[in-house]
């Protein structure tokens, strides 16, 4: 037994604990310096040290979703709101998770508990009327202008019922919305970019330049936007104001490829092969694994009589993408040009093969015109998930490939759309329908980055 002196002295040692309330104010002060990991280990203990804490498991629940660790976060969620039934906060972090969870109905319920112990909190609110258009709810526009009545001073609100309406195929609505919007702010950069890309997905390319033209002056001078005002410009039969905005664009961001492949195509497309040259040159050294970006240089390099360099340009496109007509096409050519004629006829051989198949595929969709109508109404209705599964569901054309980003743009998924729109561009390069989308869809990809 140890004597008296030695117990006082261990006791003396012993760590005192931390208190429950001071590793919450530790760990709501790493939240907000966004030291997720560090606040997630502090609110454990806190947790820990008061199991029935609402307020602890609701700050866990927050430092866990920046984390990705979303599964732990409904969890935590769960237990704020069921010890604290009565706090706002609780319900409201318990929805954040639940949206995390692409449970968008279930996170309504929590949101609108939320909204009914304090009705007029903007943030409960905002988080409701986003839950309800995901969850496709008809309550979604009332609660919009819900929020707008609340705060006119707010662009935001008025863009995201101007979106949800064009996602639903309420085009005439969205677009009366925006230009209420931009009638209250018609100095608001972001709105206009906004209006431009839809005006550019309803294919009104020349009244979509005029908005980029305005989100550009204004200070909106991104690449994704540049590269979205040539394309509008392009379509809109404005070649030069094209030329001259990638030119721009080029000088500020002269290692973006895509741009650069950009202003090289359309020096291309007015027969200017040597101004083309140096811009397909620094595309394909920037990124060499894009088969367009090969094929354009090819087709530079071979108007300029360099015909063993636009060789080795078109196998590497063939190389690249083994399945697109155009680069066997343009190998086979270039190989009969040389005279290569066993070659030159295998290539052309495998271009005709590739051009049947598609062909055959296309006549297969045709022949199956009620499944896309189908799919094109489940979409329109408002059923982007519905429509998604009919369109992957069909043979890849790229009019299917075009639904399926159509579906995924409106279900927030624009790096998935991006990817479906790029396989559509390859199969039919010269549609500028699915060129411009592909531009747009970018740019809100890089924008919800």
């Amino acid at each position: 037994m140890l004597p008296l002196a030695a117990l006082v002295f261990t006791t003396l040692l012993a760590p005192t604990p931390t208190p429950p309330s001071r590793l919450l104010e530790q760990g709501e002060q790493l939240l907000q310096h966004k030291q997720y990991a560090r606040a997630e280990a502090v609110l454990k203990q806190a947790v820990e040290a008061d199991p029935a804490s609402a307020r602890a498991h609701g700050n866990l629940a927050l430092a866990l979703l920046p984390q990705k660790k979303v599964r732990e976060a409904v969890d935590e969620g769960r237990l704020a709101a069921a010890f604290g039934p009565s706090s706002p906060q609780a319900r409201y972090i318990y929805g954040l998770a639940l949206v995390a969870d692409g449970r968008p109905v279930e996170a309504a319920r929590e949101f609108e508990k939320a909204v009914a112990l304090e009705p007029d909190q903007i943030g409960p609110l905002s988080a409701l009327a986003g839950a309800y258009a995901a969850a496709e709810d008809g309550r979604t526009e009332a609660t919009y202008e819900k929020l707008i009545a609340l705060k006119p001073a707010e662009p935001r609100f008025r863009a995201s019922l101007a979106d949800y309406l064009w996602q639903t195929n309420k085009v005439a609505q969205g677009n009366a919305v925006m230009v209420e919007a931009l009638a209250a702010f018609p100095a608001d950069a972001s709105l206009l970019l906004q209006y431009g890309r839809a005006l550019v997905l309803q294919e009104r390319t020349a009244d979509a330049a005029v908005a980029l033209e305005s989100a550009s002056r204004l200070g909106k001078t991104d690449a994704a936007t540049l590269s979205l005002l040539a394309g509008a410009y392009e379509r809109a039969g404005r070649a030069q104001e094209a030329r001259l905005t990638l030119t721009t664009a080029v000088e500020a961001y002269p290692g973006d490829a895509a741009l650069q492949h950009d202003l090289g195509r359309l020096w291309l497309a007015e027969g200017r092969a040597d101004e083309a040259f140096a811009h397909l040159e620094i595309a394909v050294k920037t990124q060499p694994g894009v088969a367009r970006f090969q094929l354009d240089l090819g087709r530079a390099l071979e108007a300029t009589g360099r015909l063993e360099e636009a060789e080795g340009a078109y196998r590497r496109a063939v190389a690249l993408s083994p399945g697109s007509p155009g680069a066997h096409y343009s190998l086979g050519r270039l190989l009969q040009r040389e005279g290569k004629k066993e070659e030159a006829e295998r290539e052309l051989a495998t271009h005709h093969a590739l051009y049947e198949r598609g062909r055959q595929a296309a006549a297969a969709a045709n022949a199956n015109d009620a499944a896309m109508s189908l799919a094109q109404d489940e979409l329109d209705q408002g059923r982007p998930a519905v429509a998604l599964t009919r369109f992957q569901s069909m043979p890849e054309t790229a009019e299917s490939l075009r639904g399926q980003a159509l579906a995924l743009q409106r279900l927030g998924r624009h790096g998935e759309a991006v990817r479906a729109l790029e396989k559509a561009h390859a199969l039919a390069p010269d549609d500028p329908r699915i060129e411009l989308l592909l531009v747009a869809e970018q740019s809100r990809a890089q924008e919800s980055k």
